[in-house]
């Protein structure tokens, strides 16, 4: 359908909803903030690891989140940017990859592992961002390649916890002009490609979901405000980032960060829990 097809009287009805504000537009500001608590145990055990954070972008906003939770307690974590091994606690992160070619992100984390990024660390995580997909990419087989060398490091370097991420979403386009677009037979901005972050995470989910080996940001960017963030278009529902969690649709603003990072460090001091008691 084209605009031309639309009877008059509806184009009347959309230019009217256009000054209207979306009903959940409305209700974003009614939504109650969850809070971020990080208890003195969660600390300590995560004082104790040494982290190692192949990431881009919503890594760094993670990171500013960690500090300033951290900040908040009057903790003090020791957080770095470098590729080579380091004696200390903390976490030390790096940039991997190129946005918009997810494989380079996965090849260049394994081959900074693989030449010594890890050496004596304790957990290693590799994210990829929510630029590396969009609605023509081959979400399985980036899965596919996520996983085999995840599998591979974990086989190479047995004294590390290699830790599997989710991707990170957006924002999906709502109100009157996500309306016109499907008026017209288009799709809001951001369903598709969140239709594909989500076939990539519902995969490592399938294979990391029961071995502790997940952290899931997805789920943290759409469950952290308290409520279940997603976007019904057209009968179909796929998981969004919370609109107020970010001022970009993409990248978190400062409360997305802390709790975000929140998720992050209970994730990361459960896991360095498990690992103190098995060794």
């Amino acid at each position: 359908m084209t605009i031309a097809n639309i009877p008059r009287r509806w184009l009347l009805v959309v230019m009217t909803m256009l000054v209207i504000p979306g009903c959940n537009q409305s209700k974003q500001g009614e939504v109650s903030m969850a809070t971020t608590q990080i208890s003195m145990p969660e600390w300590q055990a995560l004082k104790q690891k040494r982290v190692v954070f192949g990431h881009q972008s919503v890594g760094e906003n993670i990171l500013a989140g960690i500090e300033r939770v951290a900040a908040q307690d009057d903790i003090k974590i020791d957080i770095h940017e470098q590729r080579s091994a380091s004696d200390g606690k903390g976490i030390r992160h790096f940039f991997i990859g190129k946005n918009g070619d997810p494989i380079s992100k996965i090849r260049d984390f394994a081959a900074s592992i693989d030449a010594g990024a890890a050496q004596g660390g304790d957990i290693a995580l590799m994210k990829l961002c929510y630029a590396d997909f969009n609605a023509d990419t081959d979400a399985r087989q980036v899965a596919k390649e996520y996983i085999a060398n995840l599998e591979s490091l974990a086989q190479r370097h047995p004294d590390i916890s290699f830790v599997a991420v989710t991707a990170p979403l957006t924002v999906v386009q709502t109100g009157p002009k996500a309306w016109i677009k499907q008026l017209i037979g288009k799709q809001p901005s951001g369903y598709l490609d969140n239709v594909k972050r989500t076939e990539f995470n519902t995969l490592l989910r399938e294979q990391y979901g029961s071995t502790g080996r997940l952290f899931d940001l997805a789920k943290a960017e759409t469950e952290s405000t308290g409520k279940y963030c997603r976007a019904d278009v057209n009968g179909q529902t796929v998981e969004e980032l919370c609109p107020e969690l970010t001022n970009d649709g993409g990248h978190l603003n400062e409360r997305g960060q802390e709790l975000v990072a929140g998720n992050f460090l209970s994730f990361v001091s459960s896991l360095a829990t498990k690992q103190m008691v098995t060794r």
